[in-house]
C-alpha cells in the first residue's frame, strides 16, 4: 500500500530549528543524490494519498506526494520539501494526460481549500475512495487478499455539486483595506480565497447570501473589519450559511450566523447592523444568528520547519471566554426532513451536511440492522447526535436508547422526538470515552441517574474520527448484541477498532463478531474523506 508512506514519513518528522533544518536537509539531499527543494522533476502519478496528493516516484525511488496530480498523468512538479524518505512537490505542467482528469468546474479550485479531486472523473473518485476502504482494511484490520470480497460498491452521490448543506466562511483583510469574504486557501490558515464566483459546494440560496455578503463588504470600504486570528484584533470571523428543506419538495430555507467581536450596540447600529439588515433581506433567509467571539489571538507564528506560517494556538486566553449566541434575525432554528424525519436544528446543532446522502446513509444503516419486521428489537444508539439514525430507525424496533456526550445535541434529540411524536426512543448523555470495563455491560447500560437498561439487540456505533474507545469496546463485547452495525468517517480507525471487535473470545462473557460487509458511502465528492458502514454479527 502508498498510501501509508505519508503518514509514517509525518509521524517521523521533528521540527527543528531553522539552522538545524537546512544542514539536515542539505545532508539529507546528499544521500537522495542531486534532488533539491526548487528543482522541477517529470514524474508519473501512480495513485492517490489518503490526504489527497498524487503520489509519484522520483528516479532514485523515492517517494514524492505531488499537489494536483492524477493517477495515469505524467506532470512536471517543483519540489517543494524533502523530507528523509519523502519529497513533496506542486504540479507545474501536465506532459500527458491521466485519463480520468476532467476541467475543474470551479474558477476558484486552484487556489481554494475547498475541495482536492475536482479536476478528477467522479466515477473514479469513487473508485480510489473505495480502494482506501480496501487497503486499511487489509493492512490494519489484516485481512489481507479477502479485504476486496468484504467490502461492496461504494456508494456514490447523484449530485458532485452544491450539495452541502452547511459551510462556513471566513473573513480577511484584502487590498486596498477592504475586508473580503471567502474559504482558506490550501496549507495556509491567516488569509482567504475571495469567492467572487461563489461556491458550488453550497445551494444557490446560500450563494445569494454569500454574494449580498460580498457586495456590502465592498460597499463598506473598510469600515467593516476582518478579524486577525494572529493578534485577535477586528471584527468580522466568519459567517456560517446553512440551508434546510427542499425534501418534501417545499422552497429551501436559510440560516446565517455571523461570528464576530461586536459589542451589542455594534449589532443595533453602525455597519454590521447595516450587514445584518442586507443579509435578512435575501430571499429565502429566515434566520440570522450573532455568535459572539472574545477578541483573542487565535494563531501563533509556526517554529522552524513548518510549511505554514502560522498554526492554531493562540498567545492570550481570557478568564472566562465564553461564545453568546442570539438570534438576531428569525428564531435560531431550522427545520430539516430527512426520510421523512423532521430535524429541528439550532446554528450549534450538528447535521450530517450532505442531506442527500445522508438519507442515503441512513437507508444502508437500516438494511444493514436486518430487522425481524416484527418491532420487538431494542437498539443501542451510540454517538447518537441530534438523533439522526436512533429516531429513523425507531418505528423499525421497540425501543431506541441513545448516547451522546454533548448536551446541546441530546436536547436536539429529545425535542426531535417530540417533534416527530416518537415515543420509544430516549436519548441520555453519556461520555462514551469515560468507561469503566470492570462493570461489564452495567458500565454502558446504566442512565446518569442510576437506572439499569436492558440488553440491546443491536448496536449502531458512529463515533468522530478517533474512532473508538478500547474500554467502549470491551463493554460491548460483552454484552453480545447479536448485530453491530458501525458508522465511521474515518476507515483507518474503523479498521483498528473492528480488528478488536472480530478478537477470538476469551470467555464465555466476553462476545466475538464476525466482520461480515463494509460498504463505502460518499458524502463529500470532491473531497478526500470517505464514510464506511460496517456490518458485524455475533460469533455462534
Amino acid at each position: 500500500a502508498r498510501a501509508p508512506v505519508a503518514h509514517a514519513a509525518r509521524r517521523l518528522a521533528v521540527a527543528r530549528p531553522p539552522c538545524a533544518a537546512k544542514s539536515t536537509a542539505a545532508a539529507a539531499a546528499s544521500d537522495r543524490g542531486d534532488v533539491r527543494v526548487g528543482d522541477e522533476v517529470s514524474v508519473e502519478c501512480v495513485d492517490f494519498a489518503t490526504s489527497g496528493e498524487g503520489v509519484c516516484k522520483l528516479a532514485n525511488g523515492m517517494v514524492l506526494l505531488c499537489d494536483g496530480a492524477t493517477p495515469g498523468e505524467v506532470v512536471r512538479a517543483r519540489v517543494t520539501k524533502l523530507r528523509k524518505k519523502l519529497a513533496y512537490g506542486a504540479k507545474t505542467a501536465t506532459e500527458r494526460a491521466a485519463p480520468n482528469a476532467v476541467t475543474a468546474p470551479c474558477p476558484h479550485y486552484e487556489q481554494c481549500g475547498g475541495c482536492a479531486w475536482q479536476h478528477v472523473n467522479y466515477d473514479a473518485q469513487v473508485r480510489h475512495k473505495r480502494s482506501r476502504v480496501v487497503d486499511v482494511l487489509a493492512r490494519i484490520y489484516k485481512a489481507g487478499e479477502d479485504a476486496e470480497a468484504k467490502v461492496g460498491a461504494g456508494v456514490g452521490a447523484d449530485a458532485t455539486s452544491r450539495y452541502r448543506n452547511k459551510m462556513e466562511f471566513a473573513f480577511a483583510s484584502g487590498t486596498r483595506g477592504k475586508t473580503v469574504v471567502g474559504l482558506r486557501p490550501r496549507g495556509a490558515n491567516d488569509s482567504v480565497v475571495d469567492l467572487s464566483g461563489g461556491c458550488l459546494l453550497q445551494s444557490e440560496e446560500a450563494d445569494r447570501v454569500l454574494a449580498a455578503i460580498r457586495e456590502t463588504l465592498e460597499r463598506a470600504d473598510g469600515r467593516l473589519e476582518a478579524f486577525d486570528r494572529t493578534s485577535g484584533e477586528g471584527t468580522l470571523r466568519s459567517v456560517t450559511i446553512r440551508t434546510a428543506g427542499g425534501e418534501r419538495g417545499g422552497e429551501k430555507a436559510v440560516m446565517v450566523d455571523l461570528a464576530t467581536t461586536a459589542s451589542p450596540n455594534e449589532l443595533k447600529t453602525g455597519p454590521l447592523a447595516g450587514l445584518i439588515d442586507v443579509v435578512s433581506k435575501v430571499p429565502g433567509v429566515v434566520s440570522v444568528v450573532h455568535t459572539s467571539v472574545p477578541s483573542e489571538a487565535e494563531l501563533r507564528r509556526a517554529g522552524g520547519g513548518r510549511s505554514s506560517k502560522f498554526v492554531k494556538g493562540g498567545t492570550t486566553t481570557k478568564a472566562g471566554s465564553t461564545k453568546k449566541v442570539e438570534a438576531v434575525f428569525g428564531e435560531n432554528k431550522l427545520v430539516e426532513t430527512l426520510n421523512g424525519i423532521d430535524f429541528e436544528l439550532s446554528s450549534a446543532s450538528f447535521f450530517q451536511t450532505n442531506t442527500e446522502q445522508a438519507a442515503r446513509l441512513v437507508r444502508q444503516v437500516r438494511e444493514a440492522c436486518a430487522f425481524s419486521g416484527d418491532k420487538s428489537e431494542i437498539v443501542l444508539d451510540l454517538f447518537c447526535g441530534v438523533g439522526t439514525m436512533g429516531l429513523s430507525v425507531a418505528s423499525d424496533c421497540s425501543r431506541v436508547m441513545g448516547w451522546e456526550v454533548v448536551p446541546e445535541a441530546v436536547k436536539d434529540a429529545k425535542r426531535n422526538a417530540e417533534l416527530n411524536n416518537i415515543t420509544n426512543a430516549k436519548f441520555y448523555r453519556v461520555d462514551l470515552a469515560r468507561l469503566n470495563p470492570s462493570k461489564g455491560p452495567k458500565g454502558l447500560l446504566t442512565t446518569p441517574k442510576g437506572k439499569e437498561l436492558p440488553m440491546p439487540d443491536i448496536v449502531i456505533t458512529d463515533p468522530a474520527r478517533p474512532g473508538m474507545d478500547s474500554a467502549l469496546i470491551a463493554i460491548l463485547r460483552t454484552i453480545g448484541a447479536r448485530r453491530i452495525v458501525y458508522v465511521s468517517c474515518n476507515p483507518a480507525t474503523q479498521a483498528r477498532d473492528l480488528l478488536l471487535l472480530t478478537a477470538p473470545s476469551e470467555g464465555a462473557d466476553d462476545v466475538a463478531y464476525e466482520l461480515k460487509t463494509v460498504t463505502p458511502v460518499d458524502m463529500f465528492p470532491h473531497t478526500t474523506h470517505v464514510e464506511s458502514v460496517a456490518v458485524l454479527e455475533r460469533k455462534a
